[in-house]
């Protein structure tokens, strides 16, 4: 049997993150296919490949319209209704995108001869920057998302874990006092949204330079197309980010970041596995290095 090129990026073999509070699963080489996976969370960013372990998940974001990260949405729909899973996923998708993707949805539906009485489409949610939406079937979890800069409009999003906290100044109060408070309908609680995870998305670097306080996520997940010192001025002309400029972020950051792990993804697929590996372990500053992932 031929043994695997390491060369050659297989967009079906995922990678498996533990990363501090959940798994980060799936696969991202640039024009490939980029899809990530939180089974705990039962979330995901992107469906440029749908493997069977992205079917049971319930709620998808979907970040632009580029074929790499959003080819597969229809196939996971479909692939939830072969498997038997009654339940609709929600497709998050920004409300300036909706419109085309749901042409571009029922376009692929007749193209594979679905009757046009026998068309729906799937359980589609608008969602527009600075506005946080409750997951449909994890209350306890809020997505927010923000534009970057790409080449053509794309968005990040974060996820939050939400909870009540009881008020400060109603620590000491009895149970009794709480309740009649309650009864008589003031709010003793405060509602608490904890950043878990960011997603970039496909954007420029200057995207994550513009919005700093993303930094304050748990995780991080951070597009890094180029590596090579030559490859800069390609990175602005596709508008994708690069290795230098990220860790010229980090060195002016240093420890003052709360995030627990940054992890590096969509790596242009000309660049061999072992180049990678190699040059993030020569320019990723000394002080982040145990807080940075690859997903290879």
């Amino acid at each position: 049997m031929a043994s695997e090129n390491k060369n050659i990026h297989n967009a079906l073999r995922q990678v498996n993150l533990n990363l501090p509070h959940f798994s980060l699963n799936g696969f991202s080489i640039s024009g490939l296919s980029t899809y990530l996976q939180i089974p705990e969370l039962d979330f995901m960013v992107d469906i440029g490949e749908c493997p069977l372990s992205a079917v049971p998940i319930n709620h998808l974001f979907l970040t632009h319209a580029h074929g790499d990260h959003a080819r597969c949405l229809m196939r996971h729909h479909s692939l939830r209704k072969m498997t038997g899973i009654a339940k609709d996923a929600i497709y998050y998708i920004p409300e300036p995108f909706v419109e085309k993707a749901k042409a571009w949805i029922k376009a692929e539906a007749l193209f594979e001869n679905v009757p046009e009485y026998k068309f729906r489409y799937p359980e589609i949610q608008a969602v527009i920057p600075n506005e946080r939406v409750h997951l449909a079937y994890r209350k306890d979890l809020a997505l927010e998302i923000f534009p970057v800069e790409h080449s053509i409009p794309s968005m990040g999003c974060t996820l939050f874990r939400y909870k009540k906290k009881l008020k400060q100044e109603l620590l000491n109060a009895t149970p009794e006092e709480l309740i009649q408070k309650r009864l008589s309908g003031e709010k003793i609680t405060n509602d608490i949204y904890e950043p878990l995870i960011s997603f970039m998305g496909d954007c420029k670097t200057e995207s994550l330079k513009n919005m700093p306080y993303l930094l304050d996520s748990e995780v991080i997940v951070m597009e890094c197309t180029f590596l090579n010192d030559e490859d800069e001025e390609m990175a602005h002309l596709k508008s994708h980010s690069h290795l230098n400029e990220i860790v010229r972020i980090l060195e002016e950051i240093g420890d003052s970041a709360k995030c627990k792990c940054l992890v590096l993804n969509h790596f242009s697929m000309k660049y061999p596995e072992k180049h990678i590996l190699s040059v993030m372990e020569k320019k990723i500053p000394d002080s982040w290095k145990e807080k940075v992932k690859v997903l290879l």
